[in-house]
């Protein structure tokens, strides 16, 4: 196997895993809370009294409403049913290593024997 093909198995050994890292997990606290913490979340997910879905990146609390500062987004606080943030999930995370790591080998090995 060429290193250069080797190196490509290689990467993609180690970024096939992060696709399943995250999950999203109920805040537990108001959004107040959640905005004023030493290191903020990120991206929050707001679902509304209306069942709306909605992914506020890098939210700010501004007149009454989440905010997003990096993309466009908005809710009334008052709208808020439910606020959820990013949570890494180990089970999804070795779910998609175990067989990311069987297929990289089967190809590895197939590669090899060529």
């Amino acid at each position: 196997m060429s290193q250069s093909r080797g190196l490509s198995l290689l990467v993609l050994l180690l970024v096939l895993p992060l696709a399943g890292c995250l999950t999203w997990a109920p805040a537990g606290m108001s959004a107040e809370a959640l905005i004023q913490q030493v290191e903020p979340p990120e991206r929050v997910r707001v679902i509304t009294s209306e069942g709306d879905e909605l992914i506020l990146i890098a939210p700010v609390i501004r007149a009454g409403a989440l905010v997003a500062t990096r993309a466009p987004g908005a809710v009334l606080l008052r709208d808020v049913a439910t606020l959820e943030v990013e949570k890494l999930s180990i089970g999804r995370t070795i779910g998609m290593a175990i067989p990311g790591v069987i297929i990289l080998t089967v190809v590895g090995y197939r590669a090899s024997r060529r």
